[in-house]
């Protein structure tokens, strides 16, 4: 991060301020069925937690909600600039309610293979697909994070999402009780700053993107509630 800034950053140590992030990923399907669907990707997924899966191509998509069963390092791959990139295999078992969506939707599409496999292999009595039709399959999911400094031009945070230094995201901040800031965010910076392979953490510097004014207004406030703390001498928010 740039050591000189337009705006004083202040930091929040027993001041609490969480926000939720909106991240999309293109995945790789394996094969799916009506009650779940194997995939890869290049970001690992939680065991539990849920995702939005969007399947589709140019004449029809759904949206449907997984839960992750299983994911693991599968291996790496080369991209083009000739980076290495850690890819991720995972399972995820769909909600019952979207059992007639998917089927709809799976009939609708050109299929090269069907298998049944057995119930004691996939627990799952369900017929799976091999999908080659390409076509738009999307991983989209909330993420939270902790805010641990903050200025009006942007934000040091830390989640447990790795994030792609230029990408912009969309965010929200709640800065008081009744008022939600909804904004982009252009990530600066995305550092690692967990001791266990087994839980991830990040440190991302964020810059506040196409603000409106009554956002603008928002962080004004708080910024200046902040401010009238380190005057006052508190404890609960430093400047640096």
């Amino acid at each position: 991060m740039e050591e000189k800034r337009k705006h004083k950053r202040y930091r929040l140590e027993t001041t609490d301020l969480n926000g939720k992030m909106s991240l999309a990923e293109k995945v790789e399907i394996i094969d799916i069925s009506v009650g779940g669907v194997a995939l890869k990707a290049d970001r690992r997924l939680n065991p539990g937690r849920e995702y939005v899966l969007r399947l589709g191509d140019k004449w029809k998509t759904i949206e449907v909600i997984g839960v992750v069963v299983r994911s693991a390092l599968s291996g790496f791959e080369t991209r083009s600039d000739g980076a290495q990139v850690a890819v991720y295999s995972a399972g995820m078992k769909f909600r019952q309610d979207t059992a007639e969506a998917i089927n709809e939707f799976l009939k609708s599409m050109t299929v090269s293979r069907k298998e049944i496999l057995p119930t004691a292999v996939d627990r799952r009595c369900s017929v799976r697909f091999k999908i080659t039709m390409p076509g738009a399959k999307i991983l989209s999911y909330p993420a939270n994070f902790s805010v641990k400094e903050i200025s009006q031009s942007g934000f040091r945070i830390e989640t447990d999402q790795r994030l792609e230094k230029g990408s912009v995201i969309p965010m929200t901040l709640s800065l008081n009780n009744d008022e939600t800031d909804h904004f982009n965010g252009r990530v600066a910076s995305c550092t690692p700053i967990s001791t266990s392979p087994e839980d991830d953490r990040y440190e991302v510097g964020v810059a506040f993107l196409d603000l409106t004014e009554k956002d603008r207004n928002l962080l004004k406030e708080f910024i200046g509630y902040l401010a009238e703390m380190e005057k006052n001498g508190s404890r609960g928010a430093e400047c640096r």
